[in-house]
């Protein structure tokens, strides 16, 4: 299964990053433009790292928001088009409208933070054909470092990308324990808050060859 499993690397902010997730064949990388996050970007340094998009086999772009204003969301997508918008399902910052325009374009990619065991796939809300489950920390987004228990999600069918402290140390027996459809990492592959090669190359290793 480790050839197939989703490799998502949130929170890129050089482009030299971004260029050996792409050398690796990372399969969807995150740009945060959340003001909250410690690997928020601004425009300007989003295009300088995405004038590598045109490359061939680029990973699927994914850009994070949270507690943005509506209007700063609308102009950022409208601008750089990425392929998925992650918002992060409990900002109070977003409008109904906001989800169901992403939602109806197919590019909604919500992120829910687990707190309690999940019953059934009818309890992740929204509905989208993928979502990310990550661990709950109080005014953040994500990228806290911090695992939610696992068992909380082993009756959820539907394709996720599991988040919440996934590093290279513990991936192999995160995809063992829960066979998900991919992973979605930020902290666990950086040393002093900033990405790591080594982190993400072994990461990537332990991934594919699981």
């Amino acid at each position: 299964m480790g050839t197939d499993t989703k490799i998502k690397i949130c929170g890129i902010k050089e482009l030299a990053t971004l260029e050996l997730c792409h050398e690796l064949g990372v399969d969807y990388v995150g740009l945060n433009f959340s003001p909250r996050s410690p690997r928020g970007i601004n425009r300007s340094v989003a295009e300088e790292i995405l004038s590598i998009r045109h490359l061939p086999g680029f990973p699927t772009l994914v850009f994070l928001f949270f507690e943005n204003s509506t209007e700063e969301i609308l102009s950022i997508t409208k601008e750089f088009k990425p392929d998925l918008i992650q918002l992060i399902r409990g900002d109070h910052f977003l409008t109904k409208e906001i989800w169901e325009s992403f939602t109806n374009q197919k590019q909604l990619l919500p992120a829910i933070r687990i707190q309690s065991p999940i019953g059934s796939d009818e309890e992740l809300e929204p509905q989208s054909s993928l979502v990310i489950l990550d661990s709950f920390q109080k005014g953040l987004g994500g990228g806290s470092g911090h695992v939610f228990p696992w068992e909380y999600v082993t009756n959820v069918k539907r394709p996720y990308l599991l988040a919440g402290g996934i590093t290279p140390k513990n991936v192999q027996l995160a995809l063992n324990t829960l066979k998900p459809y991919g992973i979605d990492v930020a902290s666990g592959v950086e040393t002093d808050g900033k990405k790591d090669p080594t982190k993400i190359k072994e990461l990537v290793q332990n991934v594919r060859n699981i």
